[in-house]
């Protein structure tokens, strides 16, 4: 099956308030655990003085990498809350941190709860999603009498050229394409150019698909 997905492609920031606290949410792109911490400790030293700074980040195509944390809150209140409004979206490679400044009234924990997920929420609403897919790379080599058959099939299948490179025989076109696609492609190239493209595969990928 391919593996299509949302994410953001760069930094959003909301803020709301509930009963005198402020929570500032912060939404992130990631690709790597490491660089979700990094991002989190930023947010630390950035919001100093804060009370609490609660986070959860969903990284991977599979969404094999999922950690959330209260940061001292009543457990339940704030990790798990903004992880809920990540899933909700069915977002991946993110980070959202919602940094909390106490305003001297306690909100109860169910109050406190529906806060953490409001300013999630909020910036979530806020954001400019993407799309990521996970893709194959596609080597299609052909001599230069094919380059015809070959360009056409690529727009008319609307196909991603990733690079394209040249020897004295021939042209080597690598394409970004869904896994799902490959048999069918490949069948497709040989047809179109009565067999003498040759294909391979190369590696899989995870890409901004649009």
């Amino acid at each position: 099956m391919d593996e299509i997905f949302p994410s953001v492609r760069t930094e959003f920031s909301a803020l709301i308030k509930v009963e005198g606290s402020r929570f500032i949410a912060d939404l992130f792109p990631v690709i790597e655990e490491e660089e979700a911490k990094v991002k989190l400790e930023s947010v630390r030293k950035k919001y100093y003085d804060a009370t609490h700074h609660t986070f959860a980040y969903i990284i991977g195509a599979e969404k094999n990498i999922v950690r959330y944390s209260d940061d001292g809150e009543p457990s339940g209140t704030a990790g798990v809350k903004i992880h809920s409004a990540l899933h909700g979206k069915n977002c991946s490679d993110v980070l959202l941190v919602v940094t909390r400044y106490f305003g001297g009234t306690k909100l109860g924990v169910g109050g406190l709860g529906r806060a953490y997920f409001d300013a999630a929420e909020e910036v979530i609403g806020k954001a400019q999603f993407i799309s990521k897919a996970v893709v194959k790379e596609m080597f299609v080599s052909f001599p230069f009498s094919e380059t015809n058959p070959v360009m056409n099939l690529i727009n008319t299948q609307k196909l991603r050229i990733a690079r394209t490179d040249y020897t004295e025989e021939c042209s080597i076109i690598t394409l970004q394409i869904l896994p799902s696609l490959y048999s069918s492609l490949q069948l497709s190239f040989t047809n179109a150019t009565r067999g003498l493209a040759e294909i391979s595969a190369g590696e899989t990928q995870t890409v901004i698909w649009q």
